[in-house]
């Protein structure tokens, strides 16, 4: 993540982050897991990957515990199968790019989605199955999920992969905060302050988070 900012192992960093909060976690085996089911989709394509993941195999959104925090680590989405937006859609991404499918993430607010690289109208829900939405569709679920909060084109555009994992850090930050977890959300704020643009901004509160461990 100190590196080149373009150029971010999506699946790697994920894992990574996982075995911060569960020690003994080998990301081989996982990175192996989703080697497995990329191998196994019989038709590789946008609509093929979400058939197989949201249909064959039943990947879906965790609504009866959506805040917990285990819904964001890799590991355990492929595990159990469920997970939140953002995770699903790191492993429909990751699964693609296995099988050369150009997909991308898009962080609207709310909501994260997948789009397609190379077609910017068309999108996937992967935690409501897989379902395929149009642009349009895209700001009526931002805006039934918002209450009407002003819309902007860009919430559609694609997100770089250093900013999806800013983001799924700023969920965990958010669920151990909430939860009054100190170790857990010292272990986040470590992690966070590996990366430039948020340690500046958070050095006091990583300080103070991360007196826990002294």
């Amino acid at each position: 993540m100190r590196g080149d900012p373009s150029v971010v192992a999506l699946d790697e960093v994920a894992l990574s982050i996982s075995a911060a909060l569960q020690p003994g976690l080998d990301d081989i085996e996982w990175l192996a897991a989703i080697d497995l089911i990329a191998g196994e989709c019989p038709t590789p394509t946008a609509d093929g990957i979400a058939r197989h993941l949201f249909g064959d195999l039943g990947f879906h959104g965790n609504e009866r515990a959506y805040y917990d925090w285990r819904n964001s680590c890799l590991d355990r989405v492929v595990a159990t199968r469920t997970g939140i937006p953002i995770t699903l859609s790191v492993l429909m991404i990751e699964v693609a790019r296995r099988l050369g499918v150009g997909l991308v993430g898009v962080g609207m607010p709310a909501h994260f989605l997948v789009g397609v690289a190379d077609d910017p109208t068309t999108f996937f829900d992967p935690f409501h199955g897989g379902v395929v939405l149009d642009r349009a569709g895209a700001r009526e679920l931002f805006d039934r999920l918002t209450a009407g909060a002003r819309w902007s084109d860009d919430f559609l555009d694609p997100t770089p992969n250093r900013e999806i994992v800013i983001r799924i850090l700023n969920n965990m930050k958010a669920v151990f905060a909430s939860r009054r977890d100190p170790v857990r959300l010292a272990t986040v704020m470590e992690l966070r302050s590996e990366l430039p643009e948020l340690a500046e901004r958070e050095a006091a509160e990583i300080e103070a988070a991360l007196a826990v461990f002294n």
